[in-house]
């Protein structure tokens, strides 16, 4: 199956093929293009960034995160947050459940999404550094739920 992308430079937006290099490298640097389309890096800067930001828009990416964000609540609520690779912080995951709830809700849910708020849900629940397992971050975390939800949504702004 051959995917056509589109590259965008400041003289011309060029159609090419995906070769084996772009999916390679959207698969090794999966995390730090995540950071980038977080950001806001255009998707369109870059094979490798178009390829992961069609796979994150996906169905079956944005229900697996949606699960996850859910078994994250689940477990703090169960008080089972050993089930974690790295354990979540459960008051503070406690504090902003009804939060991380409507942001499951709103990754599961049809229709169209900016990559730069799925790519922040990744980032939150994969950084082991982020408010998620850090003692005394609800507010960011909270903050970093709303940015999400505000990005997920900017396409139903538009």
């Amino acid at each position: 199956m051959s995917t056509l992308l589109l590259l965008a430079s400041e003289e011309a937006v060029v159609g090419r093929r995906a070769g084996p290099h772009d999916w390679l490298m959207a698969r090794l640097r999966a995390a730090s293009l995540d950071r980038e389309l977080a950001r806001g890096v255009a998707p369109e800067s870059c094979g490798a960034l178009t390829l992961r930001a069609r796979r994150l828009i996906g169905p079956s990416a944005r229900a697996a995160l949606a699960r996850q964000l859910r078994r994250v609540v689940n477990d703090a609520r169960g008080g089972h947050v050993w089930m974690s690779r790295v354990p979540v912080r459960r008051p503070e995951v406690l504090d902003a459940a009804d939060e991380l709830d409507v942001l499951a809700d709103r990754l599961a849910a049809p229709g169209p999404v900016d990559v730069r708020g799925v790519a922040q849900v990744q980032l939150l629940l994969t950084d082991g550094t982020g408010p998620l397992y850090f003692r005394g971050a609800t507010e960011e975390l909270r903050a970093r739920v709303a940015n999400a939800l505000n990005r997920l949504d900017v396409l139903e702004q538009r």
